[in-house]
Formats: structure tokens, C-alpha cells, sequence
């Protein structure tokens, strides 16, 4: 007797234990499909979160110089998941930092072509392309697959406010003009953006990791 009133106690009490957590793992598992397979959203200008690729900003034309002096227009981000940002090789923390965590993204990468880094200088006067070189030798960024580019200030500023919208600011350019954002910017294989991220955080660069898998599946 008294073993079966154990017995249909212990069935009742998983019965519970079962109602309680089934909810919860189904909760889960929504939550997890929704955040491996859901789509990244398009932004347009200003950081603003748009219906679709069809009102979607992208890329204006550029042409910068990179560390090897040669010209890098549009073309060479066709195809390509594009990881951008703006530093200059005299930042003391900021830049340093952000470095750090690209190279962390670049390495969760490391064998994949189709995969570009796009670091804009905002200090062009002192960044030139031998600066460039020096400065991603002695950081050991990879010779391909990382672009670190210089040009004229107002160009690389005008792509900085109105290409990628890293800034609210206002500016020409000007000799008085600077951007310093910590913000890494996410593009397709379109040339769209897909993303920001707080370049100097651990959390958001592993974001941003998952969202490039993301992006690696669509078509």
C-alpha cells in the first residue's frame, strides 16, 4: 500500500515537474531558433531600421588607397561580407581596442575569402599607405582579406556621415573637422548594411560573429 501511494505521489510530482518545464523549453528552443535563424534587419540611412533590401541604403562610390598604395573602389566589396570601421594609428585606447576585437572576429573567419575587413583611417595627413603597412605589420593583420585605406580627408569623412552612417555630426572635412566613433559597421554581400556594433565590447563583436554566420546562408 504504502508503495503505491509512493508511486502515484512520484507520477504526480513529474506530472508537475512535466506541465512546468515544457512550456519553458518550448519558450527556449522558440527563442533560440528565433535568434539563429531569424534575418538581420536592413538599415537606410541614419541608422535607421528599414521593411527590406528594396529601401535599404548602400554603398555610394568610393576610392581610397590602401596600404599597398593601390586604389580600392566598390568593386573590390562585391560579393563579400564586408566588416567596416574608422580608427587612425595614433588612437591610444579607443582604436587599440577595437582592433582587438576584429582581429578576435577575424580569427572565427580566418579561412574564408569571401569575407573583407575595411579599416578607414580618420587622420589621413599622418595615416599614409606606408603608415598604414607599418602599422598593420606591427599589429600582424593578415596581408589579404584586410583593407586599411586612406584618401582625402573629406571623402573619407562624407563615406564616414553619408556612406555608412557611423555619426550624427555634421562637417566638410575640414581641417577642424573629426570622427571618432566606436561603431563597426556590417554589410552584405550587396553592399547593404546589416548591423552595428560597439567595436570596444566583447559581448558585440560575438554578436556580430553570430550575424556574419547569419549572413554566410543567405542567398
Amino acid at each position: 500500500m504504502r508503495i503505491r501511494l509512493w508511486h502515484i505521489l512520484y507520477s504526480w510530482q513529474a506530472a508537475v515537474i512535466t506541465l512546468i518545464c515544457l512550456p519553458l523549453l518550448a519558450y527556449s528552443l522558440v527563442r533560440w531558433t528565433e535568434d539563429r535563424y531569424a534575418p538581420l534587419p536592413f538599415y537606410g540611412a541614419n541608422n535607421t531600421v528599414v521593411s527590406g533590401p528594396h529601401d535599404a541604403a548602400r554603398l555610394p562610390a568610393f576610392a581610397f588607397i590602401n596600404q599597398y598604395g593601390t586604389t580600392v573602389t566598390n568593386t573590390r566589396l562585391q560579393q563579400h561580407i564586408t566588416i567596416a570601421h574608422y580608427f587612425f594609428t595614433s588612437c591610444p585606447a579607443i582604436c587599440p581596442a577595437m582592433m582587438q576585437q576584429l582581429q578576435r572576429v577575424h580569427a572565427a573567419f580566418r579561412n574564408d575569402t569571401g569575407i573583407c575587413f575595411v579599416s578607414l583611417t580618420v587622420d589621413p595627413v599622418r595615416d599614409s599607405s606606408a603608415a598604414l603597412l607599418r602599422y598593420g605589420q606591427r599589429l600582424s593583420l593578415p596581408a589579404q582579406g584586410w583593407e586599411l585605406l586612406t584618401g582625402d580627408k573629406p571623402s573619407l569623412y562624407r563615406f564616414a556621415r553619408k556612406g555608412l552612417y557611423i555619426t550624427a555630426t555634421d562637417g566638410d572635412g575640414g581641417p577642424d573637422d573629426f570622427i571618432h566613433s566606436e561603431n563597426i559597421v556590417l554589410l552584405d554581400r550587396q553592399q547593404h548594411i546589416r548591423g552595428y556594433y560597439q567595436g570596444t565590447s566583447a559581448t558585440a563583436t560575438g554578436q556580430l560573429i553570430a550575424d556574419i554566420k547569419k549572413l554566410q546562408h543567405e542567398r
